[in-house]
This record gives C-alpha cells, sequence and structure tokens, in this order.
C-alpha cells in the first residue's frame, strides 16, 4: 500500500534543498536532533510470487523471488539498490521442503557531502545473503550479511557483518491432505505504558511477535556509526495492523536504548494507506501541563508524545497495485523525522527496517 515514486534526481534534490535550507544537523553523530524528512526516500516492492502466471497452485513457482528496491536517505547516508527474497516452498503432498526461504542484498552505500550537498560519492555496498528456515528463524552468524566500506579519502575502509538471530512466524504449509499446518500460533500480548502517572494497558489478542536475540546491526555506512545489538520484540496487532516496538538497542557497553511507542496504520482508499510513526526512545514519564490531558486509552496511549521527548516521527506512505484481491506491487514513500534524537538512533532504526523487508512489507 505505498505511493508515487519520484525519479533519483528530484529525491536527491529534495534531500539536498531540506538539508542546505537551514535544517539543524548534529555536530556529531551522538547529539540529539530534530529534522523532519530526516529518513527519505522511496521503496518499490514488487510481489513476484504473487502473480498468477508464477504460481503453481498454493505456492509460487521455484525461483521466483520477490524484489525490494530502495533509495534511502539517511541523514547524510545513501541506502540504494535491490533486495531479493525467495519464500519457502514445500512440497503439495507431505510438505517437504523443496526450496529455502532467502535474502539476498545488493544496496549500493554513499554520502552526502555535509559542507556541499551536491557532492555525493559511492563508498561500498551492503550485500551478502541470509536464510531463512521453515520455522521462520534467520540466523545471520550463518550468512553472510555486511557493510563493505571502501577506503576513500581520510576515510579508512572496513568490513562489518550483521550477526546474531531473528524470528518471525515459519511460513505457511499447505498439503494435498486439505489442511493448513499453521505452525505460528498467535499469541496474546498485554503492553504499558505510563500517561498522567499512571499506567495504562493494552491487550492485544492476535499478534504476531519478530523476536531478537543478540541481533547485530553491523557497522556502517561509515565508521561513526558503530555496532548495535537489538533484543525484544517487535509487535504486530492483526486486529488494527499496527506494530508495537518493545525492543532494546545497545551500542558497546553503553547504557541500551529502550524503543517503544508504535507505528499506526491508516486505511486512507482501497489501494493506499501509511503508517503514521512515534517510536519513542527512552520514554520519561509526562510531568507537568501535557499530562493534565493525557486521557488516552487502549492502543491510542502508544501514539501519544510531546516534545520534551525523543521520537522518530513521521510517515511511511503506501501505494498498491493489485490483480483481482492480490497486491502485486506497492510504491512506498519514507518522510521520516527526528525529534531530540541522534544520528546513531536513527541509523540504527534505519537498518533494522532495511533487514527486514519480507517482515513488515511482504504479502
Amino acid at each position: 500500500m505505498p505511493i508515487t515514486n519520484r525519479s533519483g534526481a528530484t529525491l536527491a534534490l529534495l534531500l539536498c534543498s531540506q538539508l542546505a535550507a537551514g535544517a539543524a544537523f548534529a555536530a556529531s553523530a551522538d547529539e540529539p536532533l530534530t529534522q523532519p524528512g530526516y529518513i527519505a526516500g522511496t521503496m518499490k516492492a514488487e510481489f513476484q510470487t504473487q502473480r498468477p502466471e508464477n504460481r503453481d497452485g498454493d505456492y509460487p513457482s521455484k525461483g521466483v523471488a520477490d524484489r525490494f528496491t530502495f533509495d534511502l536517505a539517511v541523514g547524510f547516508s545513501k541506502y540504494r539498490g535491490t533486495v531479493s527474497c525467495l519464500p519457502h516452498i514445500f512440497s503439495k503432498h507431505i510438505g517437504r521442503v523443496i526450496q529455502d526461504g532467502s535474502c539476498s542484498y545488493d544496496l549500493g552505500l554513499a554520502v552526502v557531502n555535509p559542507q556541499n550537498t551536491s557532492q555525493v560519492r559511492d563508498i561500498g555496498k551492503l550485500v551478502g545473503t541470509y536464510a531463512m528456515d521453515d520455522q521462520g528463524q534467520v540466523n545471520l552468524s550463518g550468512g553472510n550479511l555486511r557493510m563493505e566500506v571502501q577506503t576513500i579519502g581520510k576515510a579508512q575502509g572496513f568490513t562489518s557483518p550483521f550477526s546474531g538471530t531473528f524470528s518471525g512466524k515459519p511460513p505457511r504449509k499447505i498439503t494435498t491432505l486439505g489442511q493448513l499446518a499453521e505452525e505460528a500460533k498467535r499469541q496474546a500480548r498485554t503492553l504499558e505504558k505510563m500517561v498522567n502517572g499512571k499506567k495504562v494497558s493494552v491487550a492485544l489478542g492476535d499478534v504476531d511477535p519478530l523476536r531478537f536475540r543478540g541481533t547485530v546491526l553491523a557497522m556502517g555506512p561509515v565508521a561513526t556509526y558503530p555496532e548495535a545489538t537489538v533484543d525484544g520484540e517487535l509487535i504486530y496487532s492483526y486486529e488494527t495492523d499496527n506494530w508495537f516496538p518493545q525492543l532494546s538497542i545497545r551500542m558497546g557497553n553503553a547504557k541500551p536504548d529502550i524503543l517503544g511507542g508504535g507505528m499506526k496504520w491508516v486505511d486512507d482508499t482501497p489501494t493506499e494507506g501509511h503508517y503514521e510513526l512515534n517510536i519513542i526512545f527512552n520514554e520519561r514519564v509526562e510531568q507537568g501541563e501535557t499530562a493534565a490531558f493525557s486521557d488516552a486509552q487502549g492502543e491510542d496511549a502508544f501514539f501519544m508524545t510531546d516534545e520534551t521527548q525523543s521520537v522518530i516521527n513521521g510517515r511511511i506512505d503506501f501505494r498498491d497495485q493489485k490483480i483481482d484481491d492480490v497486491v502485486v506491487q506497492s510504491d512506498v514513500r519514507f518522510a521520516i523525522g527526528l525529534q531530540n534524537v541522534t544520528p546513531i538512533q536513527a541509523q540504527n532504526f534505519a537498518k533494522l527496517l532495511l533487514l527486514l523487508p519480507v517482515q513488515l512489507w511482504g504479502e
């Protein structure tokens, strides 16, 4: 459910105008800043596995991949290229695995000169592959996904791998015995948030959690963005199509960032919609005048904040193309801002999004 694509030239001009037109930027990567459109760009998701000509009954044909094409700017860094993902395919009769799921990355890395935003330099690639097993688990340490950055000018090159594990729901297995072996049992979650000094709880009765266990995000695209380790859950609610992060992201021995809030789905038309982002870092209990008007209950409480908090906000817009009722392409536009968030925190969030094309955007 995405939006219209812009040309690369138009996107570059938009980025340069945002950065040059008096927009504040941090003197260092760990200094908080407030800036709309800090994460901006497009993604085209081509769900080739959903097209009728590429299917054999309940499963896509072997060798057919979904393709995600990114042109994404994160501050003065850029990710441009493709991620191709093969689904798990099972035999129709007994459910034997005949194709393992995997994602292959070929994303070019570039940097914009902060002193002259007309200068953009290619510096390397986010490249490699990871596999997904028939239980929905990804072992990044068993793959070769990595940042490969060249030595250019005074910047020393490096190779930094992604590692650790994460897991989502297992792929569906459908057999000719006429039963759906749904290996992922949907689960309930209760989330809590402090509003006006009081604890507000919301029960999510039908969810799929993405679980992270020591998931290491590689250093890069430049050395000022260090490795970071993700633990916890990113929870999807079937009832509302909302996402709720319950995550910690730690760099070295530093105190971890705790991520809360949510991504709220809004239907605009039958083929268009958007996520409204309210990802809160290290949330503090509200005080003063703002707290006096905090009366939201349930899920609404997770999309409230104020100007004193550290928040990734903005939206992600979708425009879909369908064949019958099946989405075969989504054009996506990212317009994500920062409020009291550091460039390092923004890069960690962007790298997490790039790591999960099938889990977040897949059909």
